[in-house]
């Protein structure tokens, strides 16, 4: 008589291995996504009292054109969208932003565009509301007025202590 031996397959074996599988899978897609996120590029953005480094990715952030116009003792970099909307940087000869100013349908990003500041014109905002369509606001760190109609938006803002020498505000529109 023939011993005929049967096996049967160890499904303990066949789970850890599926398992493990399973684990090195997630550990190299963890990884890949973790080195695909650090390779973004970050969204850093010109700001109120940074530097102009970055105003190619405002451009394209508020896909818009650039026009840059070189003054004494400082540079504007006008960025216009597609409906006509402008907002102008207004740097020192050091790369420093110490003013924006805009003109369109609507506000626009002033968190991002006041960055450090965006907490302090908050503030100021809900103590000093002069009207219905125009926000003044006159702090030592902050000079901000925004006027605001249905289809229309202007304003200025603007650090005193940035301002470079003989500068006038109304340089600024």
């Amino acid at each position: 008589m023939r011993n005929i031996i049967i096996m049967k397959p160890d499904l303990n074996a066949q789970c850890a291995a599926r398992s493990s599988f399973k684990s090195l899978l997630s550990l190299a897609l963890g990884a890949g996504l973790l080195l695909w996120a650090l390779a973004q590029p970050t969204a850093a953005y010109a700001a109120l009292g940074e530097s102009s480094v970055s105003i190619a990715r405002d451009r394209a952030a508020l896909k818009s054109s650039l026009n840059t116009v070189s003054m004494k003792g400082y540079d504007v970099h006008e960025l216009t969208n597609q409906s006509g909307a402008t907002v102008r940087e207004y740097v020192t000869s050091a790369g420093t932003v110490f003013a924006l100013t805009w003109n369109g349908t609507q506000v626009p990003d002033l968190k991002l565009l006041l960055s450090t500041y965006y907490d302090r014109y908050i503030t100021a905002a809900q103590a000093h509301r002069t009207g219905h369509h125009v926000l003044s606001i006159a702090t030592p760190e902050l000079v901000m007025t925004v006027v605001k109609f249905q289809r229309k938006s202007s304003g200025q803002v603007y650090v005193p202590s940035l301002i470079p020498s003989g500068v006038t505000r109304q340089e600024l529109r």
